[in-house]
């Protein structure tokens, strides 16, 4: 392993889910640790460009003004957003102050987790406060919040349905907001874990201790998509590939709940297999996909309005799928069928 080139050692570094069981090996695997490029390169190779900033800077001291800039040349997006965030969460508190509130406050609770950018260092914030400058070239609102903007662009504090007329009129800011100040959301939570659940309480804030988003926030932007699906393609043009992944679960189970809404309105109409089944391909025409487990979900999530919905529903499933369904949709609709015929052997 000593006698490999650096320029291999950088191709297989960069394919190690945990670089450290590598390091531990030689001093020679340290080295290449160091190595700005090979730093780079696992980032991204790891988290995409879309999120790979908001993952160096959640990595604190593995972030270096050089591994910064690497990742910039490498088309890592910098979005007028991450600069927000990092304006709100960067530094480290101040442990003295909050110890006298806690002292004069029964209400205050000590902190129990690190802000996102708490462990940044200061040359390395600078230079993405820097870089963002150059790159977005305006004097761009660092005491904003895109995130927000982008809920109220939206439409987000509307009722679904009185929304798209709303996120019309306002099409050419949100336009603005994704395709020049490169705004994407971070990441959501890969799983609330029990330390995280504890150390938040119940309610959720913005921005989140860990920098992730909250379901509050990544809902708002899976509603946007479904009232305005051609939003992917504005972030793909920028480089947000990942989009319909990060966000299927969320888009396709709304899209359901859409079309058959839990508590309709009394002129409300179960749609055809087909109509459903139609607007269904145009998400997936963008890159969102109907999977087993979506479909099984979506299966427990309706089994109350089976009786309604039920054909409708697991029809749509095998219009979109065909033959490669899984077998919860065959066995749920014979279980339909029959209840069906029970019923019709009642009346008569």
């Amino acid at each position: 392993m000593e006698s490999l080139s650096s320029e291999l050692k950088v191709e297989i570094f960069k394919y190690v889910s945990r670089p450290m069981s590598l390091i531990l090996i030689n001093r020679n695997w340290y080295s290449t640790s160091q190595n700005p490029h090979a730093r780079a390169e696992w980032l991204i190779y790891k988290y995409g460009r879309a999120h790979v900033l908001f993952h160096a800077i959640r990595l604190g001291n593995f972030a270096t003004v050089e591994v910064v800039q690497t990742l910039l040349a490498k088309k890592a997006i910098i979005s007028r957003y991450i600069v927000q965030r990092l304006m709100m969460q960067f530094g480290t508190y101040d442990q003295r102050l909050i110890e006298m509130r806690i002292k004069y406050n029964t209400n205050i609770k000590a902190p129990k987790n690190k802000p996102w950018a708490s462990d940044l260092p200061l040359s390395v914030f600078t230079k993405l406060i820097t870089e963002a400058t150059n790159e977005l070239k305006l004097n761009f609102t660092i005491r904003g919040n895109d995130l927000e903007l982008f809920h109220y662009l939206t439409a987000g504090a509307h009722a679904i349905d009185q929304a798209p007329p709303i996120l019309l009129k306002n099409l050419q800011e949100i336009e603005d907001l994704i395709l020049n100040k490169k705004f994407i959301p971070f990441p959501s939570r890969p799983r609330l874990t029990t330390a995280y659940q504890h150390s938040v309480g119940v309610t959720e804030q913005f921005p989140s201790q860990d920098g992730y988003e909250n379901k509050l926030e990544i809902n708002l932007i899976s509603r946007a998509i479904l009232i305005h699906p051609e939003l992917v393609t504005l972030w793909k043009k920028i480089g947000y590939n990942e989009v319909c992944s990060d966000m299927n679960g969320l888009v396709v189970k709304g899209f359901f709940v859409v079309c058959f809404p839990p508590n309709p309105i009394k002129t409300w109409v179960c749609p055809s297999s087909d109509t459903v089944a139609g607007k269904l391909q145009k998400l997936i025409n963008l890159g969102f996909q109907l999977t087993d487990n979506i479909i099984e979900d979506l299966i427990k999530m309706f089994k109350s309005q089976m009786k309604t919905i039920g054909e409708s529903l697991l029809n749509s499933f095998i219009k979109i799928r065909g033959n490669s369904i899984p077998p919860i949709v065959e066995t749920t609709l014979i279980e339909i069928r029959k209840t069906k015929k029970k019923r019709r052997k009642r009346k008569r």
